[in-house]
């Protein structure tokens, strides 16, 4: 492997000089230094690749193909697959991170964040609806993009207009809803599932129409929960009732955060909103921890998805990481489920132990609601699966100790059978090869779309350039 990669490296060297980054070198470690996912930013590719430009991705595709080697991209550099130790690093988010928006689109490079995106829209009244943090990158946005807006304007990949796409041998492709022929079987299968056919390198998406956000925050005991899971489903598409289990401080008892996302702007809706996040508080045993309501620009005018600290003080935002050193970045064991409006008391009482019996005080387990706009569209009709959802479930095992990873994850996996009869999928976001589970959860994220999607790859890049990534 080594020999493989040094003549690809030297390859990639003579082809884009001074883009392509060794091991030691700052452009390298500057690369993986900023990489958000823990154990992902501790891998080391063999070199890394800074494109300028659509024409360089596709210099370094064809190089890496040609070489038998493989790819993994750095967008927003959330993903846990972004880095591996046996494969190019592109990184994307050094110099494509142009964004032009217009007439109601907004063009994006690939390197490009969806907080950037967002910002970028600031002042014209619109926005793109994405998942409830800014650092994302489009690797993720490709996949679904969950968030305060999926009830009411669908997932991110529901507003893709284009995708300029570079093909694992290279060729660069431009998808649309006028695509024919293969260009069209791709289309359908980069929303949802992009990073297993290519490296997007620009995408176009259609904005919406967007005030200010009003959210509505109550800590509450834990006994409140059957009443969350009655309360959410009820509300209309204007308004979204995520919820947090997990802990404020080291030394308190576990809690729920509900926290209620309005995005109408009728006095009537905002008075649903309320009335809903009233009814959960007033079945709980005890009054409300904390009970806050506020209102903000989407995304990074409102209150983090986490619970508030002792005497409610905000949680900090997460920010993309520093100059800290790996072995400060700590351990992170993620799963993601869609589960349906089934949630009843005795998946309350068993979700209500998993967190009492949580390893760290680290550990969540979050509730993003769905239902509504997200099943405006059919399964089929991307290579998303889950539309049937009423939310989404991501459950994190969070560690600093290196002895607690086999606790921390068996906790998770724990934690995760108790939603296993009312789960209707997997979020691939959080799709990562080699585990014993991994087979099980690919089917389960694309469903009936899978043997498609597995078909369309074997045509796409049977060298499996992008093999890294689970499908």
């Amino acid at each position: 492997m080594t020999t493989l990669f040094d003549g690809i490296t030297a390859e990639l060297e003579a082809a884009l000089a001074g883009r392509v980054h060794r091991p030691g070198s700052v452009g390298y470690r500057e690369s993986l230094a900023r990489i958000f996912f823990p154990d992902a930013s501790r891998r080391n590719p063999p070199c890394v690749v800074h494109p300028r430009d659509t024409a360089e991705v596709a210099t370094a595709m064809r190089i890496v193909s040609a070489g038998g080697g493989r790819v993994t991209v750095r967008g927003g550099g959330l993903s846990s697959t972004c880095v591996d130790d046996s494969a190019v690093l592109m990184d994307l988010s050094v110099h494509l991170t142009g964004i032009d928006a217009r007439d109601g689109h907004v063009r994006v490079q690939g390197g490009a964040t969806v907080g950037a995106v967002l910002e970028a829209l600031n002042g014209t009244g619109r926005v793109i609806p994405v998942g409830i943090v800014g650092l994302a990158g489009f690797g993720l946005a490709t996949r679904g993009g969950v968030g305060y807006l999926t009830r009411s304007a669908g997932l991110t990949i529901d507003h893709l207009v284009e995708v300029e796409l570079v093909r694992p041998d290279g060729e660069v492709v431009r998808l649309d809803a006028d695509s024919t022929g293969t260009e069209a079987d791709l289309w359908w299968a980069v929303r949802g599932c992009a990073p297993s056919f290519g490296v997007v390198t620009a995408a176009e998406l259609r904005t919406v129409a967007q005030g200010p956000v009003h959210i509505d925050r109550a800590v509450v005991e834990l006994d409140a929960l059957a009443d969350y899971f009655a309360v959410a489903p009820t509300l209309p598409r204007h308004s979204t009732m995520g919820a947090v289990l997990g802990f404020a401080d080291e030394d308190g008892e576990p809690a729920l955060l509900v926290y209620t996302a309005c995005r109408g702007s009728r006095a009537t809706d905002l008075a649903e909103a309320r009335e809903a996040t009233d009814s959960v508080v007033a079945g709980c045993s005890r009054p409300p921890r904390f009970r806050s309501q506020t209102a903000g620009r989407y995304l990074s005018g409102l209150p983090e998805f986490a619970l508030p600290g002792p005497g409610g003080t905000d949680p900090p935002p997460i920010r993309a990481p520093g100059p800290a050193t790996s072995s400060e970045r700590g351990h992170f064991f993620g799963k993601s489920v869609f589960v349906g409006p089934t949630l009843g008391p005795d998946i309350a009482d068993g979700l209500r132990d998993a967190i009492a019996a949580a390893p760290t005080r680290a550990c969540r387990i979050d509730f993003q609601h769905t239902g509504g706009a997200l099943a405006d569209v059919d399964d089929a009709s991307t290579a998303f699966w889950g539309r049937g959802g009423e939310w989404n479930v991501p459950l994190n095992a969070i560690w600093s100790d290196d002895d607690a990873t086999e606790r921390c994850e068996t906790w998770a996996r724990a934690a995760l059978d108790v939603l296993a009869a009312d789960t209707l999928g997997v979020y691939s976001v959080e799709l990562r090869p080699g585990l014993a589970e991994t087979e099980r959860e690919i089917e389960a994220a694309f469903g009936g779309n899978l043997e498609r999607l597995r078909d369309l790859r074997d045509r796409i890049d049977p060298g499996r350039v992008l093999g890294v990534l689970p499908l």
